[in-house]
């Protein structure tokens, strides 16, 4: 982390007054098996404070006006502005697997590094295709959906070749990636896969015939589909996860899916949370947390699920250790995401603080960054933690050879607007449209991407 005297001058850049920060969300990614928010964070230029803003997605009718705004629809455009700044940000264009790293291109090319059979190179016709709309990841393996509809794959073999009745479909509305299955919506509202069939990628008759499917996520072992009537179905290896209780079956007020690797959540209407899979892993969930009913987000882990309240306070469930009282106590926390084995909050006082089942370096936070104040958003690879501060400063933490050393590129890490990880890796975009990587060398975390510069940027449009 670079120290107080080398962060100064920084090259904010501000867009017309108005700065927006985080990561846009995507489908499948990090972990490949578990569930995490995405939340942006609008702040006055010149404070750098938070600013309420109103947030509408391209198209849409509805918009919320706050400072924060959890990204559901990351392969949206998404307009954001507050009097006469008005700024567009581009939808999610970085994703990684656990061995590779792929960026869409503001030409709607892609462009990936990393290990080859991890996805690090492009086949002929991905190299060729200037319409990808999305972008979405397995273990590994990329998917990308293009605007005509159709969706092409590269990577470890069988989820990085499309089948051939898949890949003549052009109706791909949806891309969701888990460890070795991809699954696609079809605008019909029906589902296809491909991949490991035992893993997911093989549907059972009478999911294959549903025809109000809303969205699907996987776990490492299955997969869980929202229904337009509220309720879940779920199908893979059923000695992991994948039976659904009949109680669980018969809700139809489900508005929140999670998967871990060895069991799915869901979070009704009225913000109660249930569970099922490995009871120890996340499958069952306490008596004391299954009485709220107030849950607003949910996150996990590999092996436990977290869950925010709307008091601001945090609940967790699983095989982990029991939660910190730091943590505890708080009943200002604004976000939580999930690493592979422990979680990390930000506080609304711009803290962060961390809790892992052990051995895990994320609970190492670094006395420097213990006592910052700024911290707007976070993410969180494997066994390391990224932090982006209000000053677009990115620092970050945890295993050294898997994104938690920065020193090789800490003078890089300014002017930041979102940071996204790999397995091992981390990417942070800049304002300025350049693309730093850092973490393990060989899945893609190799310093500044020369191959993107001004190739690719956070916001569509400058504000006016």
């Amino acid at each position: 982390m670079p120290n107080e005297k080398d962060e100064l001058p920084l090259n904010i850049n501000p867009e017309g007054g108005l700065l927006v920060m985080g990561a846009r969300g995507n489908r499948g990614g990090l972990g490949n098996f578990y569930t995490r928010s995405w939340r942006l964070v609008a702040l006055d230029a010149s404070t750098l404070k938070p600013l309420n803003v109103t947030w509408q997605y391209v198209g849409d009718k509805q918009s919320a006006t706050a400072s924060e705004f959890f990204d559901v629809r990351p392969y949206e455009e998404l307009i954001v502005w507050s009097g006469k700044n008005r700024i567009t940000l581009n939808p999610s264009n970085i994703i990684g697997t656990s061995f590779a790293l792929c960026a869409v291109l503001d030409s709607r090319a892609v462009h990936a590094w990393g290990h080859v059979d991890g996805g690090g190179t492009l086949p002929e016709p991905v190299r060729e295709a200037h319409d990808v709309v999305e972008l979405s990841a397995g273990m590994r393996a990329f998917a990308i959906r293009r605007a005509q509809g159709n969706v092409l794959a590269w990577g470890l073999q069988p989820s990085g070749t499309v089948p051939e009745d898949i890949a003549q479909l052009n109706t791909v509305v949806a891309v969701s990636g888990s460890t070795y299955v991809f699954v696609a919506l079809l605008e019909s509202r029906r589902l296809v896969a491909w991949g490991m069939p035992e893993m997911g990628g093989a549907l059972p008759p009478e999911i294959a015939d549903l025809t109000d499917i809303m969205q699907a996520s996987g776990g490492q072992y299955g997969f869980a589909a929202l229904r337009s009537t509220g309720n879940v179905v779920c199908w893979g290896y059923h000695d992991h996860s994948a039976q659904l209780p009949d109680d669980i079956a018969l809700l139809t007020d489900i508005t929140r899916l999670a998967c871990s690797t060895h069991a799915f959540a869901v979070v009704s209407d009225n913000g109660q949370v249930r569970a099922w899979g490995h009871e120890s892993l996340g499958g069952q969930v306490p008596s004391d947390i299954a009485a709220l009913r107030d849950i607003v987000d949910l996150v996990s882990n590999s092996s436990a699920f977290a869950a925010r309240r709307s008091n601001g306070a945090l609940v967790a469930w699983g095989h982990m250790p029991p939660m910190p009282e730091e943590i505890a106590s708080r009943n200002d926390i604004v976000h939580v995401i999930g690493s592979g084995s422990g979680f990390v909050v930000l506080c609304g006082d711009g803290s962060v603080h961390a809790w892992a089942t052990l051995p895990s370096d994320i609970v190492n936070i670094p006395p420097d960054i213990r006592q910052l104040r700024d911290i707007v958003a976070i993410n969180a690879n494997q066994d390391a933690v990224v932090a982006l501060r209000s000053n677009g400063v990115a620092v970050a933490w945890g295993r050294e050879n898997g994104g938690g050393d920065t020193s090789a590129v800490a003078h890089l890490l300014t002017d930041v607007r979102a940071v996204y990880g790999g397995g091992d890796t981390f990417v942070a975009l800049r304002a300025d449209r350049r693309v730093v990587a850092w973490g393990n060398a060989d899945f893609g975390g190799n310093g500044e991407q020369k191959a993107l510069y001004q190739l690719i940027s956070y916001t569509k449009t400058p504000a006016s």
